[in-house]
């Protein structure tokens, strides 16, 4: 039994056909019928033209209700389902894969409108695999970030661990030197006081002090500069410096059995934190007399230019372009393995007896290397020493010196008024009666609370600010920034024995014009006072 579901539910070509069955074709059947009859009436009392007229004109009134009843149809069948599926895209909003058509019926307006559903759903569903896929790289990248930190943070702790071995290493040889130095200092400061009637020896034994403080001076600044901590600050840096600074530390450390030659060859530059530099250098030297503490043996450290990596040095990893600066540190102690050369660079992977190291050197030089940008390669034959070869590119830049460290030989004096800040009544003292004697006029204060106080008053006008980095209750830094905030003139000169949590570039920041390293070069601090001042 044919119902409306099944006719609604019909192809399109089979409700046409459905419908000219039904009701077209017996109404065309129905007018030739009437036309016939009418036609033999008609010729019989009209004319043949009135009879074609007449035959139009039923035509016409049979035909036209079809093709309303027809035009209908297709409305129903095709249009207003298109209207219905144009409404629901144009209410839809941009990027919305939710989108469905839900026409059920079974003609091919429905096959569309299934289809376009379907196609939907696929989209829908690689969106969301889209966005997981896309969530997923965003957490792979928030992880890779917070291992990048915790990878940062274990190297400086790597860093620091290190370098208390390092010290602990080279404790006797800097107390051995350091002995030797106040041994100097005392000596001569004796004969000092036994000379007062003669000028001249007195003046020699003077000098002799000054060189012994200077030689003490420069012995903590290696050391300072060793166990500072990791500011990760690079710059253009003359490496053959470090490298004399490095073997300075170490030679009073290495047994008298084991001989140092030094082979530096260049002066060129590379661009570098110079205190990873210090400890890489350390590092490497620290392993290789290692190598021959009970043998004895020839230590050599050689830095040459090189315009490109040996070939049997090259990584296939590594294409970065020449000149090099080419460290290479070379023993003659008993060297090692294939096995043991493929764990060098392992952490905590030793061959020295427990308690004479915990294996944290080569792996720190590694990281220290692949941080510069550079190359690291070991050649070693077991019984006959080990060599590492060091490969870092070089920078063109040249340092700029900085016309404030100038020494003028030619002292001048001053009448300006000189505000001084330290808590270490001694040096108070002394760069008062220095100041004086160069004709400033000079008010000292022992911290930077009074010198604050003193200088917000406003009762004494001052030309110029020295004050010491480390006080109680108030650092320099501090008083710097607070008569900087009055006066962003005044010249202030900063000085500091020790402070690893100040850089030189943070003190420029804040606009501090000078600062001087402990102990002070009268020289200096005078030399520097009269350029700050001109």
């Amino acid at each position: 039994m044919i119902t409306l579901t099944k006719i609604r539910n019909l192809k399109l070509k089979n409700k046409l056909l459905l419908f000219f069955l039904i009701i077209f074709a017996p109404l065309i059947l129905i007018s030739k019928i009437l036309i016939f009859i009418l036609s033999q009436k008609l010729d019989e009392i009209a004319p043949p033209l009135s009879t074609f007229y007449t035959l139009i004109t039923l035509d016409f009134l049979f035909f036209l209700p079809a093709f309303v009843g027809l035009a209908y149809l297709l409305s129903r069948a095709v249009t207003k389902p298109l209207e219905k599926f144009t409404h629901i895209l144009d209410n839809s909003k941009e990027g919305d894969y939710s989108i469905r058509l839900t026409y059920n019926a079974k003609d091919e307006v429905g096959t569309f409108a299934r289809h376009f559903d379907a196609f939907m759903t696929r989209i829908e569903k690689h969106h969301c695999l889209q966005n997981d896929e896309n969530q997923k790289t965003i957490e792979a990248q928030d992880a890779l970030k917070a291992a990048e930190k915790e990878r940062h943070k274990l190297l400086i702790q790597l860093q620091k661990s290190q370098k208390m071995e390092a010290i602990g290493t080279l404790a006797g040889g800097i107390a051995h030197d350091f002995n030797n130095i106040l041994s100097s200092i005392f000596g001569y400061a004796q004969l000092a006081q036994l000379s007062g009637d003669n000028p001249q020896k007195l003046n020699n034994h003077m000098n002799q002090i000054l060189k012994g403080a200077q030689r003490a001076a420069d012995l903590v600044k290696q050391i300072l500069t060793f166990s500072r901590g990791a500011e990760n600050e690079k710059r253009p840096l003359k490496l053959h410096l470090v490298v004399k600074e490095a073997l300075k530390l170490l030679r009073s450390s290495i047994p008298s059995t084991i001989e140092m030659v030094t082979q530096v060859e260049t002066t060129a530059m590379v661009n570098a934190d110079p205190s990873q530099m210090h400890q890489m250098i350390i590092n490497l030297c620290t392993n290789a007399y290692n190598a021959m503490v009970t043998s004895g043996g020839t230590l050599t450290v050689s830095l040459i230019t090189v315009d490109q990596i040996q070939p049997e040095h090259q990584s296939k990893d590594y294409s970065r372009p020449g000149p090099f600066l080419k460290l290479t540190v070379k023993d003659t102690g008993h060297g090692m393995n294939q096995e043991t050369m493929k764990k060098a660079f392992e952490p905590y992977f030793t061959t020295q007896k427990e308690g004479r190291g915990i294996g944290l050197g080569l792996a720190l030089v590694r990281t220290i290397i692949e941080d510069h940008k550079g190359l690291s390669y070991i050649k070693s034959i077991a019984g006959c020493g080990t060599s590492f070869f060091v490969y870092l590119p070089v920078v063109t830049k040249n340092d700029s010196s900085n016309s404030l460290t100038e020494i003028d030989a030619s002292l001048k004096s001053g009448k300006e008024t000189i505000m001084i800040v330290d808590d270490e009544p001694d040096i108070l003292a002394l760069i008062e009666e220095l100041l004086n004697k160069f004709g400033y006029s000079v008010h000292p204060f022992d911290n930077g609370e009074s010198a604050l106080n003193a200088y917000q008053e406003g009762k004494i006008n001052f030309d110029m600010v020295i004050t010491d980095m480390t006080m109680p209750r108030m650092t320099g830094i501090a008083l710097a920034e607070a008569i900087l905030s009055i006066n962003k003139q005044i010249p202030i000169i900063l000085c500091s024995g020790y402070n690893e949590t100040i850089t030189r570039s943070h003190v420029e920041a804040i606009g501090v014009q000078a600062f001087l390293e402990k102990p002070l070069d009268t020289y200096q601090l005078l030399n520097t006072m009269r350029m700050l001042l001109l």
